[in-house]
């Protein structure tokens, strides 16, 4: 078999390394798995303004929130890259990634050029 990637899109930083944890666990060779965050920080969900506007007004709560707690908050989209020299081994990251709910997995062939292979979710 030639050569496949298996890439997956996770929402936060902290689901992407349990997956990564997890294939290697599952016997996948660490140096065949990358790990790469998108974006540091996801925008805010629409659900949470109205509590981050509350926290602006508590009195126990000093300062800008949101300025300030902010930059700690390393939660954005991430993928998770993991070279298979087999198909078991793809077939293996791809049972193991959706285990974990990502955005999208992707499976993708060197021959495949500019293509960017198929989505298996």
């Amino acid at each position: 078999m030639a050569q496949k990637f298996v890439v997956g899109l996770f929402e936060s930083k902290g689901t992407a390394e349990d997956a990564v944890n997890r294939l290697k666990t599952e016997g996948l060779p660490a140096r065949d798995i990358t790990l790469m965050m998108l974006r540091e920080t996801a925008p805010k969900p629409a659900v949470v303004t109205a509590e981050l506007a509350a926290f602006e007004v508590d009195p126990f709560v000093v300062g800008d929130v949101q300025r300030t707690y902010a930059p700690y908050i390393h939660n954005g989209e991430t993928a998770v890259f993991v070279r298979a020299h087999e198909e078991r081994e793809a077939d293996l990251a791809v049972s193991t990634i959706r285990q974990y709910a990502p955005i999208k997995i992707r499976v993708v062939s060197p021959e495949e050029g500019t293509a960017l292979g198929h989505d298996v979710l």
